[in-house]
Order: C-alpha cells, then sequence, then structure tokens
C-alpha cells in the first residue's frame, strides 16, 4: 500500500493563489510511491478562499491522471497561522506531513527532495534558507540579531534559518499531538523537540506569488516573544487549551478530507 503524504498549506484570503499552488506543486507530485494530497487549512478567510478550493477539487475529480487530491478544513473565523498548522497536524492520517506556504515563497519544488530524507531514515526535515530573496536590509539584520540573542543569551538551541516550511512523519505528528495540548504554540520549536532523526535541505525563498505579508514587525516580535515562552512547561501548562479555550473551531459545512 502506498504511503499517504499531506501537503498542509495554510491560507487566510488567498483566493489567488490556491490554483496557482496547486498547478505549481503538482510538477513535483509524479512519484507514484506516494498518495498524495494537498490538504489546505482554510484559516477563517473572509474572501473566495474556500470557493476556489472547491472548485479546483471539483476540477481534478474530472483529471484522468491526477496526481493529487485536494482537502480542506475551515475555522469558523481567523485563529491564525500557528493554529492552521497546528489543525493540520492533529487532523492529518498521512504517513507524512509537509508543511508550506500557499504564496510560492516556499518553493514547491523542494517536495521530492523532502521524501529523499525521510527514505534516508528523517523523522523530521527542516528547510534551511540561503537565500531571502524578499526581506530588507533591516529585515535580514533584524532576523540575525534575534537569533544570535536567543542561542547565545537565552540558550535556545533550535535550528538557525528555517521557518514554517518543513515536514515530519506521524511519529513526530504524534508526540506534538500529546505532549503540547496549548494555546501558547510555536510548532517549528515543537516538531524540533520531538524529533528523534533531523535532516536539511537548503532552498533559496522564493518571490510571493499574489497578495502581501501579513507578517509587520509587530507580529514578528509577538512571534519572537511567542517562541520563547513557549519553550517553557509550566508556561505551556498555564495556557493550556480547553474546550472553553480552544486553539481553533472548525466549521464542519466547509471542511472535507480524502
Amino acid at each position: 500500500m502506498k504511503k499517504k503524504v499531506d501537503i498542509i498549506v495554510s491560507c487566510y484570503n488567498e483566493e489567488d493563489n490556491i490554483f496557482q499552488f496547486y498547478n505549481e506543486a503538482k510538477k513535483y507530485l509524479k512519484d507514484k510511491t506516494y498518495d498524495y494530497n494537498i490538504y489546505y487549512i482554510n484559516d477563517g478567510s473572509s474572501d473566495k478562499t474556500y470557493d476556489k478550493v472547491f472548485e479546483l477539487k471539483k476540477k481534478i475529480a474530472k483529471e484522468k491522471n491526477k496526481v493529487a487530491a485536494v482537502s480542506c478544513l475551515s475555522f469558523v473565523h481567523n485563529f491564525g497561522h500557528e493554529a492552521a498548522m497546528c489543525a493540520g497536524l492533529e487532523t492529518s492520517k498521512a504517513d507524512y506531513m509537509i508543511f508550506i506556504d500557499v504564496d510560492l515563497q516556499n518553493p514547491p519544488k523542494k517536495i521530492p527532495e523532502i521524501m529523499e530524507k525521510f527514505e534516508e531514515g528523517a523523522d523530521c526535515v527542516l528547510l534551511r534558507r540561503v537565500e531571502y530573496k524578499t526581506a530588507s536590509f533591516l529585515k535580514r539584520v533584524t532576523s540575525r540579531g534575534y537569533y544570535w540573542f536567543s542561542k547565545y543569551i537565552l540558550r535556545n538551541k533550535n535550528a538557525r534559518d528555517v521557518s514554517d516550511f518543513f515536514a515530519i512523519d506521524k511519529s513526530v505528528a504524534k508526540r506534538v499531538k500529546a505532549n503540547y495540548k496549548t494555546t501558547l504554540r510555536f510548532i517549528r520549536s515543537f516538531v524540533q523537540k520531538e524529533a528523534k532523526n533531523t535532516l536539511f535541505v537548503n532552498y533559496k525563498n522564493g518571490v510571493r506569488y499574489s497578495g502581501e505579508s501579513r507578517y509587520n514587525y509587530v507580529k514578528l516580535t509577538k512571534l519572537a516573544l511567542t517562541s520563547e515562552l513557549s519553550r517553557s512547561k509550566f508556561l505551556r501548562d498555564r495556557y493550556k487549551a480547553t474546550k472553553d479555550n480552544p486553539i481553533y473551531i472548525i466549521d464542519r459545512k466547509k471542511s472535507f478530507y480524502k
């Protein structure tokens, strides 16, 4: 039986990128060893993101030689990028999960290399950015300054120059689900903590196909703060996810999974 791969794609008001991402990704999903599924996580979008995903699903259902299925999970409102990744991790039924941005700044052409690393025995594959075309000089300086402070002052051992472009197998996903039931979330840190054999793939960051980045300096600062605070088990327990304080709420009417 083929092993299943979910390509988990977080989307918030990305209607113009849905088809473009699929058309680019399918070029690299021709390995018949795996059963690929592009799993769009619709983070409470207010545009036609869901409609585009559903339209794409109907379109590829008619294709004779389709290389991937399409699934969708929708939130009742916007919960944020970390919640979207968390939902993908928690609801995926795949053997392998690849987390990637829909705007094509993370190149889908790296998917075959990622799968090669799993074949070599990795349970976690981190994509290491070696060139960042869209980053300003100030952003590069502040980013390097943060990594230096985090590593040498706060003793954070997380890998440098990696982002939310990564992949894990179901064993890592199982441990993350079991050990990090918290709203104080930083997924890329959690998977690094739980992985037993991490391998790297280098990539050059691309240019966003459509739309604008929603990460300004305020949000980036908040993300950096969350990344450090989430390392504390005491704080994670303090902000424990509960039924009354959920990480996300699923819109069942706008969700489907293959």
